[in-house]
């Protein structure tokens, strides 16, 4: 009688083991291998300062494709460049997926994309975040360099805005955005990114506007992303 007694303790005791053990060890785990470099900002690649293009772009400029083609007349190989890389062709190359007997190219072009789905049910609302211009349906060309839209990554004077089909929305100044151009910023990326889904940080919820000022409590290291949490730093791969 006395051993039924207390057996529901015992089963209280295997519970609390059972999660605690194993949170202490990821958490001791994690302090260890996410400790921040003495000086993290040392390990970033020093750039040339980046060239003022308002005397080099003259324009006018009517379509996005106009802009690209004065940038290619200097840029003569990051065309092709930019042609090859996953956010322009918005796949991967071909890997080996289960059920199939070929390496298969996949990518958010044709690939479920969580609760988004696929482009393919709404392509001129899903290609206004493109690093292009024109995708429409499935005839877009991946390999003509005056669809590439350099101003996405690139423009800094603040009033570029990209539509449908990624075409620049009515009103921009494209002469202003491409003599504004330089170095990509958060603002560059985080227009597109910080706001997949329709809203911020609606479809990733590691990648919101809070990146544009983050504080010493978010460091990002190593592949890692960590967050300190009752000051006990937790790192998320």
């Amino acid at each position: 009688m006395k051993e039924t007694k207390y057996i529901w303790l015992v089963g209280l005791l295997a519970t609390f083991l059972m999660i605690v053990v194993p949170v202490f060890l990821t958490v001791r785990d994690t302090t260890a291998v996410s400790s921040p470099p003495d000086n993290p900002w040392a390990n970033l690649p020093v750039r040339a300062p980046a060239v003022d293009h308002s005397d080099l772009m003259e324009g006018p400029f009517e379509t996005g494709p106009d802009v690209t083609r004065a940038c290619l007349e200097c840029h003569e190989s990051e065309g092709q460049d930019m042609l090859h890389t996953a956010h322009f062709q918005w796949q991967g190359e071909p890997t080996i997926v289960e059920g199939r007997d070929e390496p298969v190219a996949i990518g958010k072009k044709n690939s479920f994309n969580n609760f988004c789905l696929g482009i393919q049910s709404n392509w001129p609302s899903c290609t206004s975040c493109h690093a292009g211009y024109g995708w429409e349906d499935e005839t877009f060309d991946f390999t003509n360099e005056e669809n590439i839209d350099c101003l996405a990554c690139h423009d800094q004077s603040g009033g570029y805005v990209k539509g449908r089909m990624g075409l620049p929305v009515e009103g921009v100044d494209l002469l202003a955005a491409a003599q504004s151009v330089s170095y990509s910023t958060r603002e560059n990326c985080g227009s597109c990114h910080f706001n997949g889904g329709g809203g911020n940080a609606v479809k990733h919820g590691d990648m919101d506007q809070t990146l544009y000022f983050p504080t010493e409590d978010i460091d990002v290291h190593m592949g890692r992303y960590d967050f300190r949490l009752f000051g006990i730093s937790w790192g998320l791969v």
